[in-house]
């Protein structure tokens, strides 16, 4: 019988960068009871986006935030107001990422490779909570 869990993860972020919060989709997965069906995570902020990336070594997200703020440097000729500049290059960055991705089920566990996990993106250089909404669907 087809069955669905939402809820609101808060995942703690410390700063610009990559947050990897994988242990705590796993967490839900396990606690929905569902075994086969698809994961689908959202975030309704512009402040910061998701990625999947690899979660082995620490350098490979610190080397995707040098990356992407090169591709998407603060304040680098911009012609938004000056008070909406600040935000501005976390929208690009938003762009180059994702606000929702879509991760299968099997099993009981995320269908993700070896080396992959879940990753949220904070754009601003402060620490903040941010909230995730959760769904999964399946038996």
């Amino acid at each position: 019988m087809l069955k669905q869990v939402q809820k609101t993860m808060t995942i703690p972020c410390r700063g610009q960068g990559f947050n990897d919060f994988t242990r705590e989709v796993k967490h839900e997965v396990h606690g929905s009871g569902i075994i086969t069906g698809l994961v689908c995570l959202f975030i309704k902020d512009t402040g910061c986006s998701m990625s999947i990336q690899e979660n082995s070594n620490p350098e490979t997200m610190q080397d995707m935030e040098t990356l992407v703020a090169h591709d998407a440097p603060e304040a680098h000729g911009l012609r938004q107001p000056q008070a909406e500049a600040a935000d501005a290059h976390g929208h690009t960055r938003m762009a180059l990422t994702a606000v929702s991705l879509s991760i299968p089920v099997q099993n009981g566990r995320l269908v993700l490779g070896t080396w992959q996990g879940i990753c949220l993106y904070e754009h601003h250089s402060h620490a903040k909570n941010r909230r995730v909404f959760f769904h999964i669907i399946g038996d």
